[in-house]
């Protein structure tokens, strides 16, 4: 009978990732998917320890001992909603509620031909958004400005432009609008820059069979550049480098296949 080869089994790895991050008591919270992550590549690096004959003329290898394993990855993800510029920013998730309360005197010292966001407080460094019936009217109220001809306002970003040539000169003036109500997302970095979580990866193979892969405890550290505003014909990516630690209860890798019934 002849031998019996080993078929090679290619593969083409397809699936998607799904993170669950770790609240300040280092618990897991919840598995989310990440989106579309064209990349996730584990990466070992091994530190091991040699040791040589001395007792012949060439000095020739008797023994080695692996002392320290170290498992890093690279998340490389174009799926640009705010969960991912939340991770990414390593910043906080807040809801920010707008009123539709009308604002009637909001002084600013203005200077023609400079722009101006409306509601921009210490408080709210964004300012309000989607306004209308936005007035501009001398220091102490009694002037009101043309807008087309003293100031032009763009609704949508609450942003005025003082008009040089208008009759508004620099010095203080009084703003007025009414905000839309409704509500937004607003992220804010602060001082972390990294965080704990568990990656899960669900395959789906363009070709192989399908292992799935689970690291119960990771350090997601952002890494590169985020692309603001470019020229590029290409889609905004983002990367994060992966940690892979050993839990105290654990395995720093799980991989597994599927049940065949």
């Amino acid at each position: 009978m002849p031998i019996v080869h080993t078929k090679t089994e290619l593969s083409a790895p397809r699936g998607r990732l799904r993170l669950d991050i770790m609240n300040a008591l280092e618990e897991l919270t919840g598995e989310e998917e990440m989106g579309n992550c064209p990349s996730f590549v584990l990466s070992i690096d091994s530190e091991k320890a040699e040791e040589f004959s001395s007792e012949t003329a060439a000095s020739e290898l008797i023994g080695t001992l692996t002392g320290k394993i170290k498992r890093t990855a690279k998340i490389v993800c174009n799926n640009m909603s705010m969960a991912t510029y939340q991770r990414f920013l390593a910043a906080t998730s807040e809801t920010v509620v707008q009123s539709a309360a009308p604002v009637t005197a909001e002084l600013r010292k203005v200077v023609p031909g400079k722009i101006y966001q409306l509601g921009q407080t210490a408080a709210n460094p964004i300012g309000v958004r989607n306004v209308t019936a936005v007035t501009v009217k001398s220091e102490d109220g009694s002037t009101p400005y043309v807008a087309g001809e003293d100031f032009n306002v763009d609704p949508e970003t609450g942003a005025v432009q003082i008009i040089v040539g208008g009759a508004i000169t620099a010095g203080n003036v009084q703003f007025g609008y009414t905000p839309v109500a409704g509500t937004y997302q607003r992220l804010k970095t602060g001082g972390n820059t990294t965080f704990l979580a568990a990656i899960r990866v669900v395959a789906d193979n363009a070709s192989g069979s399908n292992k799935d892969f689970y690291m119960p405890r990771v350090n997601v550290t952002p890494s590169g550049e985020l692309p603001i505003v470019s020229a590029d014909v290409e889609f905004v990516k983002v990367e994060f480098d992966i940690d892979v630690l050993k839990p105290a209860n654990a395995e720093a890798v799980y991989v597994g296949g599927r049940p065949v019934a």
